[in-house]
């Protein structure tokens, strides 16, 4: 293979460009290789979802286990509403501009336990009807809600 030929800097000036075009394009094709692989986890996560037909399994199956897909809604509502007390009443309601950890330091960890008990309850909920498959349908359509969050435009 023939290697090109590079111009040597004759300044720093020039070097430093150089090697900014370079982090830049770097960036940029790190980015794209994001946005790719989050696209490919959606995809994959809507296949799965619309094959085994979890929308309606979840909302009028008899096989499912309705006790335990009713906690998870449960603990899954307790954690938007935890959500929406962060995103929303926190910064533009109270105006509080400091950290989530200072002022309500044990926000996150009880969203955290209540996201497992969520994730065990629909794992249990869910397992008459899939078996040993439902943790990977689940941890499928898991990580495609969580890369669809690439493709949300942010403000900022």
């Amino acid at each position: 293979m023939k290697q090109r030929y590079a111009r040597v800097p004759t300044s720093e000036a020039s070097a430093t460009a150089a090697s900014r075009r370079k982090k830049e394009r770097s960036e940029l094709a790190e980015a794209v290789a994001t946005k790719i692989q989050a696209f490919a986890w959606v995809a994959a996560g809507g296949f799965v979802a619309y094959h085994t037909k979890l929308l309606s399994v979840l909302l009028s199956s008899t096989v499912a286990n309705r006790v335990w897909l009713d906690v998870a809604a449960a603990t899954f509502a307790i954690n938007c509403v935890l959500m929406f007390y962060l995103a929303i009443w926190l910064p533009y309601v109270q105006r509080i501009t400091y950290e989530w950890s200072v002022h309500c330091p044990r926000v996150i960890p009880t969203m955290t336990g209540v996201g497992i008990a969520c994730g065990a309850s629909l794992l249990r909920g869910l397992w008459p009807v899939w078996g040993l498959l439902t943790p990977l349908i689940l941890a499928v359509v898991a990580m495609a809600c969580l890369m669809s969050l690439h493709f949300v435009p942010t403000c900022c």
